[in-house]
């Protein structure tokens, strides 16, 4: 298992930063390339959300744990309470001129990751999600395709 944890003001230059930073532990940790990049999406949608709407006093917390099978992260802030996981009314089917601004971020975290948790423990929010990493190709055992 790998381990990665930073701290940043809720501002969009720290937040590109970070997502650089993460991408770069993720492929050195060997993290496959969908989940890397579904990791860093759900990052930056939930931290531009504290940056824009949540009015943030202090920095925000983000850590990642990896384990063989998947990628778990967690966003800690002190903005107003927000629940991610509350499903909002987000009508897809509208077209882009009667459709009202945002919800469409926080409908791709929720269908991005495998699981999405809030909690709301005293001043702070922490949001946790994880996301499934693809197993890696099988090891050839050698000679199934004549090269021993």
């Amino acid at each position: 298992m790998a381990d990665f944890a930073a701290e940043l003001p809720a501002r969009q230059d720290a937040i590109s930063a970070l997502t650089r930073r993460v991408a770069a532990f993720l492929a050195d940790s060997n993290v496959d390339a969908r989940a890397a990049y579904h990791v860093e999406l759900v990052l930056d949608e939930l931290l531009t959300n504290v940056a824009t709407h949540g009015g943030a006093e202090g920095p925000v917390h983000v850590s990642l744990t990896i384990s063989p099978d998947r990628v778990v992260a967690e966003v800690v802030d002190s903005g107003i309470a927000f629940d991610p996981c509350v499903a909002r009314n987000v009508d897809v089917t509208a077209s882009m001129e009667d459709r009202p601004v945002g919800g469409l971020g926080l409908l791709l975290v929720q269908r991005m990751t495998e699981s999405l948790a809030y909690e709301r423990a005293g001043d702070r929010n922490q949001t946790r999600f994880s996301i499934r990493r693809t197993p890696a190709p099988q090891e050839s055992q050698g000679g199934e395709n004549g090269i021993c």
